[in-house]
């Protein structure tokens, strides 16, 4: 099983049905005397109005998986989910639980892996999440829960896909919102603006530049 590759799928083709024939009189004809070249058994077996018979549904992709232990307890499971002969998911088990320590993913089925999810801590629950958005091979965003509590409280992004990071974001009191966003409008890799929820309500009540060339309210 390799782990890239581009999937294709054949198609099959049913052959139409055919209707029965009519003769050449005009309208339903009598009820009592049914015109003599049609048969009875043509009157019980053969319905102008059937039809097609339905194509077979297509069987789902099959799903298999390969399963490899390393020395030192580690095991990896690599998973082809749609059939094509690659690997679509990788999941490594490094204590021996049976569950998914590190997990990467091929999110978009372009056959490369750009998803990756730990459990750093070992205790069977996700605690940080890697992306790559737009399949260039780099990171693109990093979700980390700090607190091990399955809430991320920490967020660092490349909003604008350059290859550096420029924004950050993080929970302080752990509520699920944002106390604290640092941004990087000018990508010189250092926060520049610093935005702040001080009372921790979910709105951003306060907004310091850190530079002042892009402060708007400096006046010289």
């Amino acid at each position: 099983m390799s782990y890239d590759g581009d999937p294709s799928g054949p198609g099959d083709c049913l052959p139409e049905h055919e209707l029965p024939g009519i003769d050449d009189q005009q309208g339903f004809g009598s009820a009592v005397d049914p015109p003599s070249d049609l048969l009875t058994s043509d009157l019980l077996t053969s319905d102008p109005l059937a039809l097609d018979p339905p194509e077979p549904a297509e069987e789902p992709p099959p799903v298999t998986s390969v399963v490899t232990h390393y020395p030192g307890g580690v095991t990896e499971v690599a998973t082809d989910l749609d059939g094509d002969g690659y690997a679509e998911l990788l999941e490594y088990d490094v204590d021996g639980d049976r569950l998914a320590d590190v997990r990467y993913q091929d999110t978009d089925w372009d056959g490369r892996l750009d998803s990756v999810e730990r459990d750093s801590d070992l205790d069977g629950r996700i605690d940080q999440v890697l992306e790559d958005n737009d399949g260039d091979g780099r990171v693109d965003s990093v979700v980390t829960d700090t607190n091990r509590d399955g809430v991320p409280d920490r967020v660092v992004a490349d909003a604008d896909l350059d290859g550096r990071p420029d924004t950050w974001m993080t929970d302080g009191d752990f509520d699920g919102r944002p106390d604290e966003i640092r941004v990087d409008p000018d990508e010189d890799g250092k926060a520049d603006r610093l935005l702040l929820d001080t009372d921790h309500d979910g709105t951003i009540d306060q907004v310091n530049y850190q530079d002042r060339q892009i402060n708007p309210y400096v006046t010289n």
